[in-house]
């Protein structure tokens, strides 16, 4: 069984960004819960770009195929 990494799961990536917009923007209250929530986003980040998914379920436009195309895509080279 062939084995790919899938992009869709850079998700978490993006919530982490809103995270900090609403610490920038929000009031205390927002900047306690963004602290709070922003390695929990990393975790999340971490565990599902680097599970490698079965190819059969992963669409071609979202199929990644090794730790380094997925540092690519990080980055915007992608």
């Amino acid at each position: 069984m062939n084995k790919t990494y899938d992009r869709r799961f850079f998700a978490p990536l993006a919530f982490l960004f809103f995270l900090f917009f609403l610490a920038f923007l929000g009031t205390e209250n927002y900047k306690k819960y963004a602290a709070l929530a922003a390695p929990a986003s990393l975790a999340s980040l971490a565990t599902l770009v680097f599970i490698p998914r079965n190819v059969d379920r992963v669409p071609s436009r979202y199929r990644l195929g090794s730790h380094s195309d997925i540092f690519r895509a990080l980055f915007g080279k992608a």
